[in-house]
């Protein structure tokens, strides 16, 4: 299965001093890279929504790389520039490129050079969240592996981390035994399986045990896992719903993450 098709929407949040130099110093600007089965987008908002100077700053930026594509194009782009086309979108806060390929090999090349920008995000805690569809329940871009970012929804209820069983055959995660995973529902057959690593923004662990089922929640809410409490408590998570931020900073000594019965 290749997993550049099959990712998800995905969402990685970078604080900027300006919205990529276009923007005067006092409008500071929110950047959003998102990867789709299509390519994915770049999406810049200003941080004030009354500041139009900068707002229309942003969104000349945008419609000029829309005609000639974006200033740090790799060269793999430029080797399928034909297969590739760009649109501009205007938001409320700023505006949106959209960038869409038109074959495998350039859609590759569209993700990969997405995902170069969202390594920039890694420097800090800070990653952007979606919500599950009509509720506020939190979604978080995780990357499995250094594969991904899938979608997982943030649970502090939730007391073990899951992974689809899809997610996990799909990167060929193997199976290390089998046992029942007590859940609000009743106990769930699960296998047990050793992640390499789990990361979600600058937060990542290594060589931890996670819980991998058909579980109908994850359909349901169109997510791909859940962020548990043995996760997340080795963090300091905090949650600002106004920006659809979650900040996760490291906050104590790491422990061996394994499965609870």
């Amino acid at each position: 299965m290749n997993i550049h098709k099959d990712i998800t929407a995905a969402i990685l949040f970078i604080t900027m001093a300006s919205a990529a130099g276009a923007a005067g110093e006092s409008g500071a600007a929110g950047k959003r890279v998102l990867l789709d089965k299509e390519g994915g987008s770049i999406e810049i908002r200003v941080a004030h929504t009354n500041d139009k100077q900068t707002r229309d700053a942003v969104r000349r930026q945008l419609q000029e790389e829309a005609r000639t594509g974006p200033a740090a194009e790799s060269p793999a782009m430029q080797q399928y520039q034909k297969n590739i086309r760009y649109r501009y979108e205007n938001t409320a806060q700023g505006g949106r490129l959209r960038i869409i390929a038109k074959n495998q090999q350039a859609l590759m090349a569209v993700q990969d050079f997405l995902r170069a920008q969202m390594n920039l995000a890694q420097q800090s805690g800070a990653v952007a969240f979606d919500f599950v569809a009509n509720t506020a329940l939190v979604v978080l871009p995780v990357m499995v592996n250094d594969h991904g970012p899938y979608r997982f929804l943030l649970d502090t209820g939730a007391s073990n981390t899951i992974l689809s069983t899809a997610v996990a055959d799909a990167l060929m995660i193997p199976a290390r035994r089998s046992q029942m995973l007590s859940t609000a529902a009743g106990s769930v057959p699960v296998t047990v399986r050793s992640v390499n690593i789990l990361q979600a923004g600058a937060a990542r662990l290594e060589g931890i045990e996670i819980a991998v089922g058909n579980f109908g929640l994850l359909k349901t809410m169109n997510v791909d896992g859940i962020l548990g409490s043995d996760y997340l408590r080795q963090f300091k998570v905090s949650i600002d719903y106004d920006n659809q931020l979650v900040d996760i900073e490291p906050c104590c000594s790491p422990i061996s993450l394994k499965l609870n019965a």
